[in-house]
């Protein structure tokens, strides 16, 4: 007996050497060119919110109903939830694949009737009763084990990192939404107020055309423009309805949950400011977004799934036995004699399959390719969003601008046309022209300050959620 465990341990010290000779390539870097810094990085420039944590952004805008949506949604939307069940199920297969390099260990009984020749040659009827325990170890030859450990584990990084990319991503969707409601209300609520402009206007030439005063041709281009200015209204609230369920189906709601929540008109938040210069470069960025992070980790777990594909073309070596009591009778099974074991070790090589090990081979050698090109899309659409991000930004801000003191202008020039009508100075035409570029520049004005507030979020959703300049990003380059 001692000769066949010195055999076993010596079979098993072998394959402890051999274990772990993995043939899996190594997983690449990606190789897109960084600069040094964004091209639309403002100088000492300052967007209008104040610096946020990470992935917390939106309590910068002081909003406690933007608050308590994002934080409903993070909690309650579907997508969210499924992210987090694929982050469970990649948890409980990394562990799997754990437990794989371990022994199997099984407690097994059994009991038979057995009929067969005696030494003899004549038939004879016994019972058969056992007991003991079965263990089976799969050498980890040749690294087929610790490679599907390797892409087990990596997949548990891509599920984490998703589910983080899924929460910047919902989040984001939150408060773009909420900004575009905020918005559309004061899109209706400026072609409110022109309306009952506009309809004061027509009373007062319909009232001097019946005095003889005015003229049908006012007075019909006076109804003109109210009806136009009415027929904006529905548009601006189905708007606002549709805003308010993709509302409600981000926080995990049937579509009109939120109507009596957000029909209340309210104003955009406050922004406040903060500098852009300080969001690190192009590198830091690829480190801090999750996507990047996830799409770099399935790139490794492909590369690995090769190592397990090529190792099916070496031997496979499982080492076990059984341990137990054997005995014609329930009662003699913990005699001595009813003692029996069963060691040994069991080589399966593939010596011809025709073609079928090296054609798994080939696929996984094609779907690491495509994971490690599916890498590099990632990395560079991440970099064309941080950019069209803040050019958008940018941009946005100096229209708004400019959309203010068009908009002040406007005012102005109306209230100088009605003066200037009132006193017989000018005819009513002036009057309506002064009307229509004043609703045109107040709502020009109310959708832009939407699009400010909308590419601030933006940027926050391409930098992964807002950033800290004082926390030094979690690296997942390495």
């Amino acid at each position: 007996m001692m000769n066949r465990v010195s055999l076993l341990a010596a079979a098993a010290a072998l394959t402890a050497v051999l274990a772990g000779c993995s043939t899996a390539p190594a997983p690449k870097k990606s190789e897109v060119p960084l600069t040094a810094q964004f091209a639309n990085t403002p100088e000492g420039g300052a967007a209008t919110l104040s610096q946020a944590p990470v992935g917390r952004f939106w309590q910068g805008f002081q909003d406690a109903e933007l608050d308590g949506l994002v934080s409903r949604a993070l909690q309650a939307n579907t997508d969210l939830r499924i992210a987090a069940a694929n982050l469970r199920e990649a948890r409980a297969l990394s562990r799997f694949a754990d437990a794989q390099l371990l022994p199997s260990v099984n407690l097994t009984a059994g009991a038979g009737r057995v009929r067969a020749p005696d030494y003899q040659g004549n038939p004879q009827s016994n019972n058969a009763f056992s007991v003991g325990f079965d263990v089976q170890w799969e050498a980890d030859l040749f690294g087929r084990l610790s490679d599907d450990r390797r892409a087990a584990a990596a997949d548990l990084l891509a599920g984490e990192a998703g589910l983080r990319s899924a929460q910047v991503s919902v989040a984001a969707e939150v408060a773009r939404n909420y900004f575009e409601l905020r918005g559309l209300q004061e899109q209706l609520r400026v072609a409110r107020l022109s309306l009952q402009t506009q309809e004061g206007a027509l009373k007062l030439v319909v009232g001097r055309q019946e005095a003889g005063r005015g003229t049908g041709f006012d007075s019909e281009r006076a109804r003109s423009l109210v009806q136009s200015t009415a027929a904006t209204l529905p548009a601006l609230e189905m708007a606002l309805a549709r805003t308010r369920y993709r509302l409600a189906v981000l926080t995990g709601q049937p579509p009109t949950a939120l109507d009596a929540q957000l029909t209340e008109v309210k104003p955009l938040p406050g922004l406040r400011a903060v500098a852009l210069d300080r969001i690190g470069t192009p590198e830091d960025l690829l480190r801090r977004r999750p996507d990047v992070r996830a799409a770099e980790a399935q790139a490794a777990a492909a590369a690995a799934r090769v190592g397990v594909a090529r190792s099916s073309m070496f031997p496979r070596i499982t080492l076990g036995g059984t341990i137990g009591q054997n005995a014609t009778r329930i009662g003699d099974l913990g005699d001595g004699p009813a003692y029996a074991y069963n060691l040994g070790a069991q080589l399966v090589w593939n010596l011809l399959d025709f073609g079928r090990i090296r054609a798994q081979i080939a696929a996984a050698d094609a779907r690491n390719e495509a994971a490690f090109i599916g890498y590099e899309r990632t990395v560079l659409a991440a970099l064309e969003e941080t950019e069209g991000a803040l050019v958008t930004y940018n941009r946005s801000q100096q229209q708004a601008q400019a959309l203010y003191d068009a908009a002040a202008s406007a005012e102005r020039a109306a209230r100088i046309a009605r003066e200037r009508f009132n006193v017989g100075m000018s005819d009513f035409l002036a009057v309506l022209d002064a009307e229509r570029e004043l609703l045109a520049a107040r709502n020009q004005l109310a959708q832009s300050q939407t699009a400010a507030a909308t590419s601030l979020v933006g940027v926050y959703k391409a930098l992964a959620g807002g950033w800290d300049a004082d926390e030094a990003p979690q690296s997942a380059m390495r």
